[in-house]
């Protein structure tokens, strides 16, 4: 039976995980901090609580101490306050899978066409993949689709900078129909064009070149 994503409310996910230097860190999503304000205004209140100051990233917060009992229903009080939603644990350890999954999907992007990166994730999750696509938008102030196609734009401008690769041949392994067609993506996405990049690559050889000569 498939599951559904519930709404149980703004219970605050003070997940702890561990970085680099085994140091603990408190991670919390947060629903509708999608803008530079919105950031902005979460790290004023922040500061108020007296805590080191998190990074703060779209949708998402990462603590550098633990918090106190009375700093996190501070927190979680103030987030309210502002109209923004804590993501619950359900709905995080979702978002946390959409990730994970985001990020092996991209790894695999020569093995599975985009046309099937939904049912993809419909497998992986056992979520309706609406579901998915509303809860990563309303966390990250994009959809999954443009984030996935952002994301493998990234491996284009790797593929173009350090491998030996036509754009056409690129698009054969990227599972586009031609050249044009992720010509077309590329430039929606950065602007430019992929021989720009080529262009790129070919100052940057001879300015290796230059400095090898001196």
């Amino acid at each position: 039976m498939r599951n559904t994503v519930k709404r149980l409310g703004p219970v605050i996910n003070y997940r702890i995980f561990t970085n680099i230097q085994k140091q603990p860190v408190l991670k919390i999503y947060i629903k509708y901090m999608v803008s530079i304000r919105c950031k902005n205004l979460v790290g004023i209140e922040l500061k108020k609580l007296g805590v080191v100051m998190p990074k703060i990233n779209q949708g998402m917060v990462e603590f550098q101490e633990k918090l106190s009992k009375a700093q996190k229903d501070q927190f979680k009080k103030r987030i309210l306050n502002l109209g923004f939603e804590v993501l619950d644990d359900i709905n995080s350890d979702l978002l946390d899978r959409i990730s994970g999954l985001t990020t092996e999907l991209l790894s695999k992007n020569q093995e599975i066409p985009r046309q099937d990166y939904p049912a993809y994730l419909i497998k992986k999750l056992e979520f309706d993949y609406l579901e998915i696509t509303n809860l990563f938008s309303e966390v990250h102030g994009i959809n999954l689709p443009q984030y996935i196609a952002i994301q493998q734009v990234e491996r284009m401008k790797e593929m173009l900078l350090y491998e030996d690769l036509k754009v056409k041949e690129i698009a054969v392994l990227l599972h586009y129909k031609n050249g044009a067609q992720l010509t077309r993506v590329f430039k929606t996405i950065t602007g430019l064009t992929p021989f720009y990049f080529k262009k790129m690559k070919e100052k940057r050889h001879e300015i290796r070149m230059g400095n090898e000569s001196e």
